[in-house]
């Protein structure tokens, strides 16, 4: 065993390991089968050392952890979000029924407290799998519910896991829910940068949505739908799709929502040109978005107005935007690591423009650290993973 895996064997993962079980036995792998696959991957993990692994007695290195992702087919990420989970376990409900469970992380959910809301949904699918439930609906619905807080926080690879498992059996999740399903599915593989499947299956839950009278959920599908080709530059589809959306939410009195794809449409006419019009409108949102103490939207309409500056060269404004946006997405102890990236993004691309090595290394080191805790993908990701991949490291 050599240092580093030794260093690893230190402290194990009850969480890990317990995952780890599941992707065995959903295989249906014994653990001298997992041994062959890994041989086969090109990698040695013998049945008694994954045994350690799964009684969470130790760590396993990361060339172990990337066999299995190739055994078990998931990303490496999966298994950091795994272990990262562990922080929600004393959020974890002693007592309770499961439907009382899924209402609370349902509330917890609607007040933006992901982490609870995990815990909860969590605990309500042991007590349905230990007890060998004959609610396989309910334990659709918790999945799903399950993979919307997992997608809230970020865990893209796990919350789509969990909805293919709740989508095998679509028949008893009941319209509604399965719309659902399908577009958080859309929006992760939107998210991955998966722009192909992320619109089919927006165009499907649109769909579903339409079919079975849930405005809101069609309202979504359109949004998705917008941003997903607005990634392909279709600005003129993602404007259509989103005035729709916009109106569709506001129909359902959904305020928040509309305001989100206002702010997306403002920088869809800034990405066709139309600085003026662009800048006009997220002007008027961000009188809009303080009011109501939205402190994200106001982050993304600081940065959109950046990005509008930026485009129409003005440093100097584009700076000072960048820096409002950033400490909104950092305020009250949370990050917001999308934004940062952003926004350090084109901070760099600026400090590189005015040949100015000491601010562009600055930048670049901000997103090399933000990157490393950022799975969802978008343009500016794209642009510096393309960059990093080319092998120009310096800034």
């Amino acid at each position: 065993m050599d240092t580093a895996e030794e260093a690893a064997d230190l402290k194990g993962s009850a969480r890990l390991g317990s995952y780890l079980r599941r992707l065995r036995t959903g295989y249906g792998y014994s653990l001298r089968r997992v041994e062959e696959r890994a041989r086969a991957e090109g990698g040695e993990i013998d049945n008694s050392q994954l045994s350690r692994y799964e009684k969470g007695i130790c760590y396993p290195s990361f060339d172990k952890l990337r066999i299995l992702a190739s055994v078990f087919n998931v990303s490496i990420q999966s298994f950091s979000d795994v272990v990262e989970l562990e922080e929600f376990e004393p959020l974890k409900p002693e007592t309770g029924e499961p439907r009382e469970l899924v209402a609370q992380g349902t509330a917890a959910l609607k007040l933006g407290d992901h982490g609870r809301a995990f815990a909860c949904y969590e605990r309500a699918l042991e007590l349905l799998l230990e007890g060998g439930s004959a609610e396989p609906d309910l334990i659709g619905e918790v999945r799903v519910h399950q993979a919307i807080a997992l997608r809230r926080m970020g865990k893209l690879a796990l919350a789509e896991q969990a909805l293919r498992q709740a989508l095998r059996g679509a028949d008893r999740l009941g319209s509604e829910l399965r719309t659902r399903a399908v577009l958080t599915l859309a929006s992760i593989h939107g998210h991955q940068g998966e722009r192909f499947l992320a619109e089919l299956e927006a165009g499907r839950a649109y769909e579903l949505a339409q079919r079975g009278g849930h405005a809101r959920l069609a309202a979504m599908a359109l949004h998705t739908q917008a941003h997903v080709v607005s990634e392909q530059g279709r600005y003129e589809d993602a404007i259509q799709r989103s005035r729709e959306a916009a109106a569709l939410y506001s129909e359902c009195g959904e305020q928040y929502e509309a305001l989100r794809v206002r702010i997306n449409l403002a920088t869809y006419f800034v990405a066709l040109g139309k600085n003026r019009e662009g800048l006009r409108m997220l002007h008027d949102l961000l009188g809009e978005v303080h009011r109501g103490q939205h402190r994200r939207l106001e982050s993304l309409v600081w940065s959109a107005m950046g990005d509008a500056h930026y485009r129409a060269h003005d440093a100097t404004r584009a700076r000072r935007c960048f820096r409002e946006s950033d400490a909104l997405a950092m305020a009250n102890g949370e990050r917001q690591p999308d934004i940062l990236f952003f926004n350090a993004f084109h901070e760099w691309k600026m400090a590189l423009t005015d040949d100015n090595p000491t601010r562009a290394k600055i930048a670049f080191g901000r997103l090399r650290t933000l990157r490393s805790s950022l799975e969802r993908r978008f343009p500016e990701v794209e642009a510096f993973d393309d960059h990093v991949e080319r092998g120009r490291y310096h800034a």
